[in-house]
């Protein structure tokens, strides 16, 4: 009633948006039930395939695992003949937690080989939601630009790795580590205020780190 509200607009908007839910109720129950369906779909999908794809893909992959943890790299790559190897793995059971497991594995072996370029890509390749081992992969990167005097490539990657270990378990031991590298590329790269700030970094940030002395060091020697 505008006598009894002056300024109209919030009975308006009461009485509108009530008229339009009792004139369409059941587009609006439809929509529910549409949303509803959607989200049962969502979690059946998981129930149904992402689990038991997961399940399969880690039963496949545990011995290549081991013979990784081993460092037994042929039998670890190629399998076993009753096991798959790792390669079988990235391939057979892509998307899975397992296969990216199995592409950062790939990528170690690879360094380890001094295969940089396919180390590189291996471990690009991981999509890790591990938060630890994701962050590593990145600095894995940077060190594998490096060997291949790419240090555009590592700088990215080191920076990747500081950006990743924020806010993880592990930044106060990755953070630094990924920091110090990214600063040593930095010089190499002619950019020792950009040097600077990272070693800064370490020291004010990560007082704790084994690597704040090398820093403070580095730091002192490159003002002079």
């Amino acid at each position: 009633m505008a006598e009894n509200n002056p300024s109209g607009a919030p009975q308006d908007l009461s009485g509108q948006t009530e008229q339009f839910i009792e004139n369409n109720s059941r587009n609006i129950v439809m929509a529910i039930g549409a949303v509803a369906v959607l989200i049962l779909g969502v979690v059946g999908y998981g129930k149904l395939v992402t689990e038991p794809a997961e399940q399969e893909a880690s039963q496949d992959a545990w011995r290549a695992e081991q013979y990784f943890m081993m460092d037994s790299v042929d039998l670890a790559l190629n399998g076993d003949g009753l096991y798959p190897g790792l390669y079988d793995i990235i391939e057979e059971h892509a998307g899975t937690t397992p296969a990216a497991r199995a592409q950062y594995e790939l990528g170690t072996i690879l360094r380890g080989q001094g295969d940089y370029a396919g180390a590189i890509e291996a471990f690009g390749n991981a999509n890790l939601k591990d938060d630890v081992l994701s962050v590593i992969a990145q600095i894995n990167i940077g060190d594998c630009e490096v060997e291949l005097g790419n240090y555009s490539g590592a700088s990215s990657a080191f920076g990747n790795a500081v950006s990743g270990a924020k806010g993880s378990i592990g930044e106060e031991y990755l953070a630094p580590i990924a920091l110090y590298k990214g600063a040593l590329v930095d010089i190499e790269l002619g950019n020792n205020g950009a040097a600077q700030d990272k070693l800064n970094s370490i020291v004010q940030e990560y007082s704790t780190s084994n690597v704040k002395a090398t820093a403070e060091g580095l730091a002192a020697s490159i003002s002079r």
